[in-house]
């Protein structure tokens, strides 16, 4: 026999959890010390629920899921934003919360973290909200619903939520017979013919067809499927924001990043010039062009998570990776040549300049530092648009969380990210508003030996705010701290490197000295002007204006559904 507690950690290691994030509190120590006990899953304390919730969303993005554990009421609510960040950007995140014992539960007593009021089933309504499987453990049930959730999570590639309360975690129950072996997404054979029928309509007379992927070709492993239709197909593709990382910008199919009329004309030319256009694990909003894309629904063939659409047609229970098998095998060769993105060679900085560093300098800068194989973490705002301004490296990974946008992501995500391939280089570009909401991250990466590179860009505010409003308004401005400083804070005995660079020259000696990984954490703080800010962000902020508070009062509908592509899902 074995605990509950103990059957809830082998099923997450079945499906690749290695570590967990999360805080102790009264109702969820038992489960901790079984996780302290448990060989294969490492607890990984955070500074507080929200940081552990985008800690875990970084390490899923490379590891494929984790889980977090908090405790019931103020524990479990502080999650909330990034398991609805995860939720919003298809992130799998097992959230577990210790409850009160299940006796105090059903006399509804009077306990604290609650209203008072004995409703305990108060939180797990509002858990309900995001994520698409919930359940709350006992010693009957947890061998069926502990695999019914995490089975929905994988499937869905969404978070789950997990109520364990305290006296469960330590109730015996059999073990299981055999390890949780990740499902595979139900496929309706007349409606993936049905699909192929009309995407083969559709593609049957296009000889200038494209691809376009999203952040569902990550979650779901799509690279060598979509390459090998990219290379035997002869098509270009093109990448939106949150899809960044998954095709190697080096090669010849790639056109850049899709964002609508935002878009590089190479990029633009070739998807909304498609004559068919196919759309893999795509979500159009507002930041990614919705209301300034110019195509036609009935040109587009959607894969969704599980379902398939040609034009307005949704043909349910087509999974995205069967669906791009067939289309596979009945995808016309291209024989249209395309323009792509003519990269620069890298802009190197006047090491002898002391003049202001400026973002049109500093982005190149930040492209040539980059090595293969890192992972690339900017922050939404200024970072984000920074880095759409350049190419990657080949096998770079992106944690770009776009959707749901909430500031201070990044460096949580960052240290979520060191945690699940401690062997990779971490770049962390993060923006001074957002470092004052999540910094306390930066004291677990130097307590866990992580080394990366934080480059912290001090424009004294706000500046992604500016852009859309009140750009002198003091609602914008921050304080001014020594974020070059701020690590020595974090740890007294463990060597760090800092740095502030304000000139082109001073940044050109700091990035001199990162040829290779660091062997310590590096933090740069690099000194803006505040209304200086990168390509794009301007006409993006007017944009935005002009949605938010009615500028244009009769503002034309986008020629795609208010909603984006048309999809079916189970969640």
């Amino acid at each position: 026999m074995i605990t509950v507690g103990e059957l809830l950690l082998s099923r997450l290691h079945d499906l690749g959890v290695r570590h967990i994030f999360g805080l102790p509190g009264d109702y969820n120590m038992e489960f901790l010390d079984q996780v302290e006990a448990f060989a294969g899953i490492e607890w990984v304390g955070s500074c507080n629920e929200l940081n552990a919730s985008y800690s875990a969303d970084g390490y899923a993005r490379l590891a494929g899921i984790a889980a977090i554990v908090t405790t019931f009421g103020p524990g479990e609510l502080s999650a909330v934003c990034g398991l609805a960040g995860a939720m919003a950007e298809s992130v799998p995140i097992v959230s577990i919360v210790g409850g009160p014992p299940v006796r105090i539960m059903e006399q509804h007593a009077a306990m604290h973290h609650s209203l008072g009021d004995g409703d305990y089933d108060r939180w797990v309504r509002v858990g309900r909200e995001v994520t698409v499987a919930q359940t709350s453990l006992t010693a009957d049930n947890a061998s069926s619903e502990i695999d019914r959730v995490l089975c929905a999570g994988w499937l869905a590639r969404r978070p789950v939520y997990v109520r364990l309360p305290g006296d469960v975690a330590r109730q015996q129950v059999a073990p299981p017979s055999s390890p949780l072996i990740p499902p595979e997404p139900a496929v309706d054979p007349e409606q993936l013919d049905a699909f192929v029928d009309a995407a083969r309509r559709l593609l049957s007379n296009a000889t200038r067809p494209a691809l376009l992927v999203g952040n569902l070709a990550i979650r779901y492993d799509l690279r060598n499927l979509v390459n090998s239709l990219l290379n035997d197909r002869n098509w270009p593709v093109a990448t939106q924001s949150m899809g960044r990382g998954f095709i190697d910008e080096s090669s010849p199919h790639f056109v850049g990043i899709y964002n609508g009329g935002d878009s590089l004309e190479p990029a633009r030319t070739a998807i909304e010039g498609a004559d068919a256009l196919v759309c893999v694990g795509t979500k159009f909003f507002d930041w990614d062009g919705l209301f300034t894309a110019d195509l036609d629904l009935s040109r587009i063939i959607g894969l969704n998570a599980d379902s398939g659409t040609v034009g307005e047609a949704v043909f349910p229970s087509v999974p995205l990776a069967t669906a791009l098998r067939a289309l596979h095998e009945i995808a016309p060769a291209r024989t249209a040549d395309w323009e792509v993105t003519i990269e620069p060679g890298p802009l190197l900085l006047d090491s002898t300049s002391t003049a202001p560093l400026r973002q049109a300098r500093l982005w190149s800068a930040v492209a040539a530092m980059l090595h293969p194989g890192d992972v690339l973490v900017p922050e939404t705002g200024t970072p984000s648009f920074g880095v759409a301004n350049f190419h990657l490296p080949p096998g770079t990974d992106v944690l770009l969380a776009p959707l749901w946008g909430a500031i201070g992501y990044a460096t949580p995500a960052a240290f979520g990210a060191g945690m699940a391939d401690p062997d990779r280089r971490v770049v962390l570009i993060t923006g001074d508003g957002s470092l004052q909401l999540t910094v306390q991250e930066i004291s677990r990466m130097l307590a866990t030996g992580q080394r990366p590179i934080i480059i912290v860009l001090n424009n004294g505010g706000y500046t992604v705010e500016r852009t859309i409003d009140g750009a002198h308004q003091p609602y914008n401005d921050i304080d001014d701290w020594r974020y070059a400083e701020l690590p020595s804070m974090f740890a007294r005995n463990t060597p760090m490197e800092s740095h502030v660079a304000a000139t082109e020259g001073e940044l050109a000696g700091v990035l001199a000295g990162l040829a290779g990984r660091p062997d310590r954490l590096t933090i740069i703080e690099v000194r803006l002007d505040a209304e200086d800010v990168p390509l794009g962000m301007p006409r993006w902020g007017r944009e935005t204006t002009a949605l938010d508070y009615q500028v244009r009062m009769s503002m034309d509908p986008p020629r795609l559904p208010w909603g984006g592509l048309p999809e079916q899902t189970a969640s």
